[in-house]
């Protein structure tokens, strides 16, 4: 079993505190939540991997992730949908960062550190198997270097899939920092001693919202698939997946042509399973003074969430939640 905290395979041992028993890691000693250790052969654990820079929406995105979740009604649309925090920590994770973003809050930025993983279950998804979300959430300097990353984010190494976050309206020299970004990981990844190449990739472009009109004239469709990225076109599963890896093969066209990253996209190709793209506005609009000046809007959120799983759940377990529902 995967240890959520030293993220060594171990076998969790049973012990008695208070005369309660609980599950430990026999290497790091962490108390494990009895929910994980009890149901990881049922809900497999996938590493949430979130690599970029400072300010391209890494914390931003996964506090949006939380309010869609919980806030949206997903289980209207999803009907043996519902989603569970394994331990306090995540619990209380989860909640403050709802109340945040509905109180036109953001969260504060990340801390540069080995960070606690927020655990959630996710069960009833259509088309997808059940599975606890491990969700890893670094500063960004954490990806400048190779040696940082080493020091602060060496859960990238136990990862099936690789999520770089990149916010074009953030950049002054997208394909150059780009390509930067994706070297510093593949270094990194090297001296943690795994390789990317075991790893599938999402590009992630992040405040969608900010970009400017120009780099999507002619790309009508991306616009048009963002606008019109409300959640309840999420009830139709099957045509969801499909127009995604449309959105897909488009944001590839577009990062060579618009762009013009061809060495990243190059370098991504080489050096990974697969890659695969996807949009997100996190919030819907541009926040101000570290505030939002409406109601929090997200769109596309869910595009991430739907890449991790598909990439990250082996073949196999599907065919035991069809055979054996």
């Amino acid at each position: 079993m995967l240890c959520p905290f030293c993220l060594d395979d171990v076998t969790f041992r049973q012990v008695e505190a208070a005369g309660v028993p609980i599950y430990v890691c026999p290497r790091c000693k962490e108390q494990t939540p009895a929910l994980y250790s009890k149901g990881y052969r049922r809900y497999p654990p996938v590493v949430v991997s979130a690599v970029g820079f400072r300010q391209h929406g890494k914390t931003v995105y996964f506090a949006s992730l939380f309010y869609v979740l919980k806030q949206l009604a997903l289980d209207q649309l999803w009907p043996e949908f519902f989603t569970m925090g394994l331990n306090e920590e995540s619990l209380d994770t989860v909640q403050k960062n709802v109340a945040m973003l509905q109180g036109g809050q953001l969260p504060a930025s990340t801390p540069k550190n080995f960070p606690q993983p927020t655990m959630i279950r996710l069960q009833g998804i259509p088309f997808e198997p059940d599975c606890t979300l491990l969700c890893y959430d670094t500063g960004g300097e954490c990806f400048e270097r190779p040696s940082q990353l080493v020091q602060y984010g060496g859960f990238v190494k136990r990862a099936r899939l690789a999520m770089l976050l990149v916010s074009i309206s953030d950049l002054e020299d997208a394909p150059r920092e780009m390509h930067k970004l994706l070297n510093t990981y593949i270094v990194g990844m090297e001296e943690l001693e795994a390789t990317s190449q075991d790893q599938h990739l999402v590009v992630v472009f992040t405040k969608v919202d900010e970009i400017t009109s120009r780099l999507l004239d002619g790309w009508s469709d991306l616009r048009d698939y963002m606008m019109a990225g409300d959640i309840e076109s999420l009830a139709h599963p099957g045509g969801y997946l499909k127009r995604m890896r449309f959105i897909s093969d488009r944001l590839r066209d577009f990062t060579g042509v618009e762009l013009r990253a061809f060495e990243f996209l190059n370098a991504a190709e080489a050096s990974f399973r697969s890659v695969e793209f996807c949009m997100v506005s996190s919030l819907g609009a541009r926040p101000q003074d570290g505030r939002l000046p409406v109601q929090i809007v997200p769109r596309r959120v869910v595009d991430p969430l739907l890449w991790m799983i598909e990439k990250s759940v082996p073949p196999w377990f599907r065919w035991l939640k069809w055979l054996f529902p």
